[in-house]
C-alpha cells in the first residue's frame, strides 16, 4: 500500500541498549577509553560536535567496513526491531532512522530489519576501507528537515508523522513531529514529549500507535 503516514527513529539509544554504534565499535576494536574522553568532553559541551566526528573519524582510518558489520551485528539492540518495522508498515508506514552517527551503521540496520530512508553522517570508504577523510556530518537540525523532506516528498502532513528517540539529539525532530515518542530517554525529551517509554522491547511503540 502507499504510506499515509511517516515514522523517523533515532538509531543510537533507541534502536540500541545501553551503547550507541561507534562507541562499541570502539569498544570492538580494544580503543573505547579514546573514545570515552572524547564522548565525555562533548556531553559536558567541552566539544563541538565537529572536531568529535573529525577526531573519532581520523582514528578509524584503515578499520575495514567487513569488520564494522561484524561487530555491529553485536552490538546490544532492542528487541523487536524487524517486527516492528514490519508491523508498522502493514499500517502503512514509511519508517526512516536518521543519526548523527554514522550513516554507514544506519545501512547497517536498513540492510539488516527493512528501513526504507536512512541518513547520518558520512565518511570516505575506499575498497571497503575507512580512509578517515571527506567527514560529512549530520546535525541535530538535519534531523527534522529529513522528516520535513520526506514529510513533502510523499504528500504526507507532519501532523501524521511520528518521531521516535531518546536524547537531545532528538529535539528538533519531535518539535517538527505531529507524534513524539521518547524511548528510554536521558531527560532532554520530558518536556517535549506526547508518550515516554521505559523498555527493551521496541514493539512495545505500537500500542500507542
Amino acid at each position: 500500500m502507499e504510506p499515509n503516514r511517516i515514522i523517523l527513529f533515532d538509531l543510537d539509544g533507541t534502536l540500541t541498549y545501553g551503547v550507541s554504534t561507534t562507541r562499541y565499535l570502539f569498544r570492538r576494536a580494544g580503543d573505547e577509553a579514546f573514545f570515552r574522553e572524547l564522548e565525555k568532553q562533548w556531553l559536558k559541551d567541552q566539544m563541538d560536535h565537529l572536531t568529535l566526528a573529525r577526531r573519532v573519524t581520523q582514528r578509524m582510518a584503515g578499520w575495514r567496513v567487513g569488520d564494522v558489520e561484524k561487530s555491529l551485528r553485536l552490538v546490544p539492540k532492542m528487541r523487536g526491531i524487524g517486527a516492528t518495522v514490519r508491523g508498522l508498515k502493514k499500517r502503512g508506514f514509511r519508517v526512516a532512522l536518521a543519526t548523527l552517527g554514522y550513516e554507514m551503521c544506519a545501512r547497517y540496520f536498513q540492510k539488516n530489519y527493512g528501513f526504507d530512508d536512512v541518513r547520518g553522517t558520512t565518511l570516505e570508504i575506499r575498497n571497503g576501507i575507512i580512509t578517515g577523510r571527506k567527514l560529512k556530518i549530520f546535525e541535530e537540525h538535519e534531523k527534522a528537515m529529513f522528516l520535513k523532506r520526506l514529510s513533502k516528498k510523499h504528500g504526507i502532513p507532519l501532523e501524521r508523522t511520528v518521531a521516535v528517540g531518546d536524547s537531545r539529539s532528538d529535539r528538533e525532530a519531535f518539535k517538527a513531529a505531529g507524534l513524539r515518542i521518547a524511548l528510554n530517554q536521558d531527560g532532554f525529551l520530558t518536556s517535549l514529549a506526547d508518550v515516554d517509554l521505559k523498555s527493551q522491547d521496541l514493539r512495545l511503540i505500537l500500542r500507542h500507535l
